[in-house]
């Protein structure tokens, strides 16, 4: 993991990029002698602290820590599904006028569902955290990671084809597979699946290239999980 010191420069630096662009998982079980009673207890002490750090959050924060919780995702610090689309907008208007490519990944967990479902919703937050920082240390400074939906990322390559992209969906696969997760006393591993589209060549248009490459996200999803597909 990053350190926090790094953490934060690359969170500032996520933010100024957009102030600056105007237009299956296995786990090994808990210890063996652990009381289920004690880890629902831990779980329920754990959510009303992290609900009153939030609250703490809003009310000390300034004008400018306000505009970045606007932008960014609260959970994975990444940019929210409201700011990643205004930024695949604006890279699609981008690439038409200079015709350059633009290439859009989706990233799924596989499994996540079963995940949240068995070892409870703070663990798999825990898990969204650590996948976001896998996919902030693996990206250029000018690609854009973004939380998409509860369980879905998404990456916008600016002036990248298809095959500079794969290359990088390949390198978080891998890296995600090998991450080490630990919460609660439990111990997960967690693999990804990823679809890949580019414009023009996929598609001309912002929802359709999202389209096409969340077809390639299901193309990966039914061919077994952790895997890359492009459409």
């Amino acid at each position: 993991m990053v350190g926090m010191k790094d953490h934060i420069c690359s969170t500032n630096c996520m933010f100024c990029r957009v102030l600056d662009n105007p237009t299956r998982a296995k786990a090994t079980a808990m210890r063996p002698n652990m009381d289920s009673q004690v880890l629902e207890r831990v779980k329920e002490l754990e959510q009303r602290s992290l609900l009153s750090n939030t609250q703490a959050t809003l009310t000390s924060a300034k004008a400018e820590d306000l505009e970045k919780l606007a932008l960014l995702d609260s959970l994975t610090e990444l940019y929210n599904s409201r700011t990643f689309l205004k930024e695949l907008k604006d890279e699609i208007k981008r690439g038409k006028r200079y015709k350059r490519p633009v290439s859009l990944c989706m990233v799924t967990i596989d499994g996540f569902k079963e995940i949240s479902r068995q070892y409870g919703a703070l663990t798999g937050d825990a898990v969204l955290k650590v996948v976001a920082q896998v996919l902030r240390s693996s990206i250029r400074e000018v690609d854009v990671p973004a939380r998409y939906s509860a369980e879905e990322f998404a990456i916008i390559f600016p002036e990248t084809n298809t095959s500079g992209a794969s290359v990088v969906a390949e390198r978080i696969r891998q890296r995600v597979g090998t991450q080490a997760i630990s919460h609660n006393w439990h111990n997960l591993k967690v693999t990804a699946s990823i679809g890949l589209a580019t414009f023009p060549t996929h598609a001309r248009e912002h929802d359709e290239l999202i389209a096409r490459s969340i077809q390639a996200l299901e193309l990966a999803v039914q061919r077994g999980g952790d895997r890359a597909c492009t459409v």
